[in-house]
């Protein structure tokens, strides 16, 4: 089953640098690229299915940073800060947008 974006707010403006996983946004805020930041909430079946690992590897791999937790609620939220195409890259793969 794919999890279904409720919400996603994009801010294109650079933000205090989150660490996820031990790594900044410093670096990506020195280079002339427009930074993104966009925070989500997924739901559907997410919790239980390592949805949140799955988000922190990807995010590791495209060079993203920010946070994602599971809600009592039973859905996953979190944010997601970066260059812009590299923030557009890990929704896609993430199957936010």
């Amino acid at each position: 089953m794919c999890p279904l974006p409720l919400a996603a707010a994009a801010v294109a403006a650079p933000r205090a640098p989150l660490r996820l996983l031990n790594r900044g946004l410093t670096a990506a805020m020195s280079t002339a690229r427009s930074l993104k930041s966009v925070d989500y909430e997924v739901f559907g079946r997410v919790q239980g299915v390592c949805f949140r690992m799955y988000t922190e590897d990807e995010a590791r791999k495209i060079g993203v940073v920010g946070w994602v937790k599971n809600t009592s609620k039973g859905t996953v939220t979190g944010q997601v800060q970066g260059p812009e195409d590299k923030v557009n890259s890990m929704l896609e793969c993430s199957g936010l947008i």
